[in-house]
């Protein structure tokens, strides 16, 4: 098992994201379909508008019979990824405890996501989730490879965000190649190895907590700032990861 192949292994869903009874700007609509552009999702408008609630956001299962999955207004998610760029978590304009991500932009779990530029704050909101939910999970373990070491001090909004998981008692465990070693304060486990994987790998991993919790996010670097990954909330698949960096990587 490789980080590489829990990506091919997990990424396998296609799921369907449905706008109903839109009244705001057309542009989000276009927005959220460039955003989670991926072969395997579909982005439709239904036809012809319907009665009830309006500018929403469906998520349906694949498959012959669709499964409502989940649903969110549209402005939830522009106000998360699409009206935002990457500079809100960077500098810690939004804190950890503030983090509250679409239910139909995590229930895109187990779908494989190639993105670059803009597209590039799908991950990094999913990733501030899986750290959102270790820091609502005092006594969990969080496993997080930033490639770098040295972006976790450069980065004033990740390096809060770790502080705060350190402060509410959550088991941080830092992986990068040996460029930096950030300084924390606190207890905090730090994995230095210039192996390939961790220096092409973002992965944020929440095990040891419970199974309601339990969270991954995995990315491999594919080209310049260009990614693709997938996350999931499966329990084992998370235990699974867990074990494996832990066998790897610590000494």
């Amino acid at each position: 098992m490789t980080l590489s192949e829990v990506i091919d292994e997990i990424g396998t869903r296609e799921p369907t994201l449905t706008v109903v009874n839109r009244d705001e700007p057309e542009s989000l609509v276009r927005m959220l379909k460039r955003m989670v552009d991926a072969p395997d999702v579909t982005v439709r408008e239904a036809e012809p508008p319907g009665t009830g609630p309006s500018n929403l956001v469906i998520l349906e299962g694949d498959g012959d019979g669709e499964q409502r999955l989940a649903v969110s207004p549209i402005a939830d998610v522009g106000d998360s990824v699409l009206m935002v760029n990457s500079d809100l978590y960077v500098t810690g304009a939004r804190s950890v405890d503030e983090v509250d991500t679409p239910d139909v932009l995590a229930g895109l779990h187990g779908t494989t996501f190639t993105v670059e530029g803009k597209q590039k704050m799908l991950l990094i909101e999913i990733s501030r989730h899986v750290e959102a939910l270790a820091y609502r999970s005092p006594g969990s373990a969080i496993h997080a490879g930033f490639q770098s070491l040295a972006r976790i001090d450069d980065e004033q909004g990740t390096r809060r965000v770790y502080e705060r998981l350190i402060e509410s008692g959550v088991d941080v465990h830092l992986y990068g190649v040996p460029d930096a070693v950030p300084d924390l304060p606190g207890e905090a486990a730090v994995h230095t190895h210039d192996a390939e994987e961790i220096s092409r790998t973002w992965f944020v991993v929440n095990a040891d907590c419970p199974p309601d919790t339990k969270a991954a996010l995995v990315a491999e670097e594919v080209g310049p700032n260009e990614w693709t990954g997938v996350w999931t909330f499966d329990p084992e698949t998370v235990d699974r990861i867990a074990a494996y960096l832990a066998r790897t990587y610590h000494e």
